[in-house]
């Protein structure tokens, strides 16, 4: 289970293994947030710190030895996944580049460099090593590269028939993910619901993980308040960095800054992450963080390292240059959007407007970032194309560029 959830992990978060996580959720009552949205009866489960005690002992326990490199390589990509500290990421690239130089004919060590590449998005080299699996084991990891590179029809349609063949919360959880990518929200939140029905045991890395993915469904559909609800729930069972920060955002959004304000300064204090930096307003610390964490893996934090200087960071210049390295790395919308952001902000019309030629003939594109076409198009003097799509989006000529 341990080894199954780590690599369903892979966007990378970060939990504080301290007593004191505790402490936080407490000013986060969930009565504050009233939506109509339920939580999902799921059963209780193990305390979270001890689950994260636990697994740094294991990997100190199994390192140096070669025969648990398997065991070791799982439970750093796990704690990677979890705390987010670049150091498990580099940890897991060098564990896996002695395994695969120890044992050049081992399958299960390319499988392991591959995925230890794929979480610091190092799509390119990831695929150059499909050769040295078979290629009934390498359908799984193809289909991380497709969906993490913008092959989206792709990866669902793998993820659908892994669903059929091996029906698990974790594999329904991560089809609702894929159809929330395209705007199919209530699709996607009618899976969380079968994700919620195929749940057999209780690991709070599990449920941390399902309750966020409902939280981002919820987001991605523009129902805040609901997607707070699920963010607080999914950090009862563990607190990790995605959760968090989500939930920081949303309770901005929903009329609590305050709240989220000193949620931010308290995890920012017991982890200094460049994101909570961020949130907590401590911006020099977190540009430092974030110039740190790409000189060392560029492709895994362009995107995140991005938004920050699009916005808190106050560099739209060198946001727009990391959100074409990003875009190089990976054709995804999310990455398009980014780049429309990033030069609408930087004053580079025309080149937002380049940005988001490929956002306006997806036929998959959701309507904020049609939205954001329709700022492109406008900010660029395309005025037919502007006005065609904001009849599309009901703006009106003339309307002030506001989120739908």
């Amino acid at each position: 289970m341990r080894a199954l959830i780590a690599l369903v992990l892979l966007g990378g978060c970060h939990c504080r293994s301290s007593d004191e996580a505790g402490s936080t959720i407490a000013v986060l009552p969930a009565s504050t947030v009233s939506d109509g949205v339920e939580l999902p009866k799921l059963p209780q489960s193990p305390d979270g710190i001890e689950e994260l005690k636990q697994l740094d002992q294991s990997i100190e326990i199994h390192r140096g030895k070669f025969r648990d490199t398997p065991f070791l390589l799982s439970n750093v990509r796990e704690r990677a996944t979890v705390y987010g500290h670049v150091e498990d990421y580099l940890d897991a690239l060098a564990i896996t580049k002695a395994w695969i130089e120890t044992t050049p004919n081992d399958e299960a060590a390319w499988s392991g460099r591959i995925g230890a590449l794929l979480a610091v998005h190092r799509f390119a080299e990831a695929r150059a090593l499909f050769p040295h699996i078979e290629a009934s084991s390498r359908e799984g990891l193809q289909a991380s590269v497709d969906e993490a590179t913008g092959k989206l029809d792709e990866a669902r349609a793998y993820k659908e028939k892994l669903l059929k063949i091996w029906p698990t919360p974790t594999n329904a959880g991560q089809l609702a993910a894929s159809l929330a990518l395209v705007g199919r929200y209530d699709e996607a939140l009618a899976m969380m619901k079968q994700a919620e029905s195929l749940v057999r045991d209780n690991p709070p890395t599990l449920f941390a993980w399902l309750l966020f993915q409902w939280g981002r469904i919820y987001e991605l559909k523009g129902e805040l308040a609901a997607a707070r609800k699920f963010y607080v729930a999914s950090r009862a069972r563990l607190v990790t960095l995605e959760a968090t920060v989500h939930l920081i955002q949303t309770m901005q959004q929903t009329g609590d800054p305050a709240g989220a304000l000193a949620l931010a300064r308290a995890e920012a204090t017991v982890n200094p992450h460049p994101e909570l930096l961020a949130l907590a307003g401590r911006i020099d610390e977190a540009r430092a963080g974030w110039e740190r964490y790409l000189a060392v893996l560029p492709e895994a934090f362009s995107d995140h390292a991005a938004r920050f200087f699009l916005a808190a960071g106050n560099d739209p210049a060198r946001a727009l240059t990391l959100a074409r390295a990003n875009l190089a790395n990976r054709a995804t919308p999310e990455a398009y959007a980014l780049v429309v952001e990033a030069a609408l902000a930087a004053g580079k019309p025309a080149d937002a407007c380049t940005a988001a030629d490929p956002i306006a003939t997806n036929p998959a594109t959701t309507r904020p970032n049609r939205f954001l076409v329709w700022k492109a198009y406008s900010a660029c003097g395309r005025k037919a194309d502007a006005d065609r799509l904001g009849g599309e989006l009901g703006i009106s000529g003339s309307a002030a560029p506001r989120q739908p």
